[in-house]
Formats: structure tokens, C-alpha cells, sequence
């Protein structure tokens, strides 16, 4: 229990306390500060987070032996499904230079690639690879309905491309 002698000492440390962060945050630019006190964290404005990849389907064992599957992602938040284009989303096979044909359907927080044919395949089948733009190159980049990159490297900011690679044997 405190006793009524120390709530002066309570309420004069309490005053220092609150006039030596009065003092740090209005003069932490100050050149005569100490490199310590200038370090003090700011308060700062949240950035709204960039859309990012949910889920992909099929899973890579399932699509392994159907050399015809569609592909569906999941985005995590309602995309710009105009910013969804075949300039956008590539679809690639490694026995193949030419981007795979597909049909591709975009809707508010789902995208399927469905290939007008069989993925092209070798003798030993072939690794396809779904590449989702989310830097700005060439065409355009894919967004969110806030307009914001997709973040596709998932590192937090928005811009990056998203890339998944399924594997397919004859």
C-alpha cells in the first residue's frame, strides 16, 4: 500500500516522464541528439495489405495423371478480373516454347485456366508452369478491385509474380 508522502514523488516522476517524450519526439531530428534517441519509434500509417494467392487446385499428386486438368486459384481478396488476361496469367510447358491455348475464366476471387487441348508432353511427360503476373512488365500486372499488385512472391508488398509448377507423366 502506498502511503500519501510518496504520491508527490509518483506524480512528479510521472510528469518528467511524460515532458522527456514531449521533448525526444519533438526535437528526435535535432542534430545534437544522441543517435539513441533518435531511433525512437514513430507511429506510422498501415499500408492496406496486397492480394495475395489462397489456394491453388488441383493439388500437384492429382493433376499428375490427367494431362487435360484445369487449374483454379484462390485469391485471398475480390481481384479486378479485368487486370485477369492471357497477357497476365501464362500457362507454359517445358516440352514446349509457346505458351499453352486455354480457355481463361476470371471471376471476382477465382481464376480457372482450362487448355483448349492436352498439355504438350515429351516421352516422359512435362512440368507446367502457371505464371501470375504481379510486376509491372510489359502488359500489365494483376490487381485487386483497390487496385493494388498482386503479391505474388508473398513477401508482403504488393508486386511480385506468383509462380506454381506441376509436374505430369505419360
Amino acid at each position: 500500500m502506498y502511503r500519501t508522502r510518496n504520491w508527490p514523488k509518483i506524480l512528479l516522476g510521472a510528469f518528467a516522464g511524460i515532458a522527456f517524450f514531449y521533448i525526444v519526439k519533438r526535437y528526435r531530428r535535432d542534430r545534437h541528439l544522441p543517435a539513441a534517441l533518435k531511433s525512437i519509434p514513430v507511429p506510422f500509417k498501415h499500408r492496406p495489405a496486397p492480394p495475395t494467392i489462397k489456394a491453388i487446385y488441383p493439388d500437384r499428386q492429382t493433376f499428375a495423371y490427367r494431362h487435360d486438368s484445369p487449374i483454379w486459384i484462390e485469391f485471398d481478396m475480390p481481384m479486378n478480373s479485368t487486370t485477369i488476361t492471357k497477357d497476365t496469367v501464362i500457362v507454359k510447358s517445358s516440352a514446349s516454347t509457346k505458351p499453352v491455348d486455354g480457355i481463361l475464366d476470371a471471376g471476382s476471387k477465382m481464376l480457372m485456366f482450362r487448355p483448349c487441348n492436352e498439355y504438350p508432353m515429351d516421352e516422359h511427360g512435362a512440368e507446367i508452369t502457371i505464371y501470375l503476373l504481379g510486376n509491372e512488365t510489359g502488359s500489365g500486372f494483376i490487381m485487386d478491385e483497390r487496385g493494388i499488385a498482386l503479391d505474388g512472391d508473398k513477401d508482403g508488398k504488393a508486386g511480385g509474380d506468383f509462380v506454381y509448377t506441376y509436374r505430369i507423366v505419360r
